[in-house]
């Protein structure tokens, strides 16, 4: 499904003048993207805004595109914005968004000074953003392309896969405990195939479901020794407990998860892009 935004502005401006020649003492790429981001935010606190949180996932489409106009794949411009919003919003929610170019210092200072003078610019420096990503590249000349990508989104949330794991290992317990089950018990070769096919899902190498009958996940069943065995499956859940929850409204996963096995393995995988995949494996002992 194609995501929504609003775009709020397209500002690029062309630093022309003085290009100081490079020298020992010179910022890296890095100081002045870092830079950058301070002296906006600087500006930003002095009129009572918020700052703006730095995003690797918005850098990375910033600095490709500097990369891109600085080796002259596209001209000076904001050609493929969409595109890259398109490829934001994979992770990130987003509700409106903007962009800054420029070109020409390698001041941080200078670049920013410049873009508060012009009225485009400085609307969407003071814009109503949460995240922001800037990246700088070189050209062989020793021009300097700058971008700055604005975002007003909520960030999918990290999670901590052996938390993740834990708690949902103790919701399923605590469940089966209630119905007087018999706890299962977490296997660290069982978890080991989990975790691997939620990585396969999340990197796009498994379609997102349960596995084929030729996955390597079926040899549990004899390498185990096992009397029977099956698995679930849950994707883009963000705790433990909507996984739970979701699973419990699923009739046959309700049925799995109160069958009559022993030992288990849970494997949580977040993706590049934020998305959450997991798998559990049910195993019967013999």
């Amino acid at each position: 499904m194609k995501k929504k935004f609003v775009l709020i502005f397209l500002a690029s401006v062309l630093m022309s003048g003085f290009l100081p020649a490079q020298n020992e003492n010179e910022l890296s790429i890095s100081q002045l993207e870092n830079e950058v981001h301070r002296l906006v935010n600087a500006h930003r606190k002095s009129i009572g805004l918020g700052e703006l949180a730095p995003n690797s996932y918005i850098r990375k489409e910033a600095y490709q595109h500097s990369l891109n106009m600085a080796e002259g794949k596209v001209p000076f411009s904001h050609k493929g914005f969409e595109e890259r919003f398109e490829r934001l919003s994979g992770f990130l929610d987003i509700t409106s968004g903007a962009e800054n170019v420029a070109n020409g210092y390698n001041s941080a200072q200078d670049i920013v000074d410049g873009w508060l003078l012009s009225p485009g610019h400085k609307k969407n420096i003071e814009g109503d953003f949460n995240l922001t990503g800037i990246g700088i590249a070189q050209a062989p000349n020793g021009t300097y392309f700058y971008t700055q990508i604005f975002v007003k989104s909520q960030e999918r949330p990290k999670i901590v896969a052996s938390d993740f794991e834990s708690e949902l290992l103790g919701l399923i317990n605590e469940h089966r405990k209630g119905l007087g089950l018999s706890a299962l018990k977490s296997n660290d070769v069982v978890k080991a195939e989990a975790v691997n096919y939620s990585g396969q899902m999340a990197a796009g190498r498994a379609p997102i479901g349960p596995p084929g009958y030729d996955n390597p996940m079926k040899a549990l069943l004899s390498k185990m020794n096992a009397v029977a065995m099956t698995e679930i499956i849950a994707y883009n859940y963000y705790t433990a407990k909507e996984v739970f929850n979701s699973w419990m409204a699923s009739t046959r996963q309700r049925e799995t998860i109160e069958g009559s096995f022993d030992l288990t393995g849970i494997g949580v995988v977040q993706s590049a892009d934020g998305k959450v995949f997991v798998t559990q494996i049910f195993l019967l002992s013999r």
